[in-house]
């Protein structure tokens, strides 16, 4: 196979099957013939970036034909001379042993697609299970949310709850201490009568002694008198 570099401004002539390089002082959107292609890319019209470019010619081209450039700032054709290929039987053979060379690559690639199917199979399954785990985490994450908040309304009452009990024992205390100076006071108030009704008892016994003795005086003075 013969390697030819093609410069912008230069034209050359190739045969069927070889592979020439275009160089570009600046990206550019390139078109060639339909027989030919950028191994690149793979199509035979592409934007590519300044620096060179390979370009595959087929065994279906044979003649002259243009290669279109088109910059920001110009156009131009680069004209590419295809002749028929010297030795087809070599290329032929060539054609054959790359044939066989990408068969056995798409079988590996087969493999390797087989292997990503089955592997997206699992990754597949392994996503519609975490799915549903996500999904389960999600439920029992808002009951737990509402739970928390039932028993944050709970606290919140017990703590009106003990906010009122802790003014009733106050109140409470307030009254017992209250009653208890009450009580204080009555206990005083028992002993002064307990002290007055001593006294009053003992002046009534005094009252009754003199009783009796002016009572007995009297009597005996009067059997006194009746024995006269």
């Amino acid at each position: 196979m013969i390697l030819l570099v093609l410069a912008i401004i230069s034209a050359t002539t190739a045969f069927q099957g070889d592979i020439v390089n275009i160089t570009l002082d600046e990206p550019a959107h390139v078109t060639l013939d339909d027989c030919m292609y950028f191994l690149e890319t793979l199509e035979n019209s592409s934007y590519l970036s300044a620096g060179t470019h390979s370009i595959k010619i087929t065994h279906s081209c044979l003649g002259s034909y243009q290669i279109e450039v088109k910059t920001n700032r110009t156009e131009y054709s680069i004209p590419l001379t295809v002749e028929k290929d010297p030795n087809p039987e070599e290329n032929v053979v060539e054609l054959e042993s790359r044939l066989l060379q990408l068969s056995k690559q798409i079988e590996g690639l087969r493999g390797e697609v087989d292997y990503y199917k089955k592997l997206f199979e699992v990754l597949n399954n392994m996503n519609v299970e975490l799915y549903d785990r996500i999904q389960n985490y999600a439920q029992e994450n808002e009951r737990l949310k509402k739970e928390l908040e039932k028993y944050k309304t709970m606290a919140s009452n017990c703590t009106k709850v003990v906010k009122e009990l802790e003014g009733k024992v106050e109140d409470l205390n307030a009254t017992l201490t209250r009653l208890e100076a009450e009580n204080s006071d009555l206990k005083l108030q028992i002993e002064d009568l307990m002290s007055k009704l001593s006294t009053a008892r003992t002046s009534s016994e005094t009252f009754q002694t003199l009783f009796f003795v002016t009572l007995s005086f009297l009597v005996g003075s009067a059997f006194a008198l009746m024995r006269r």
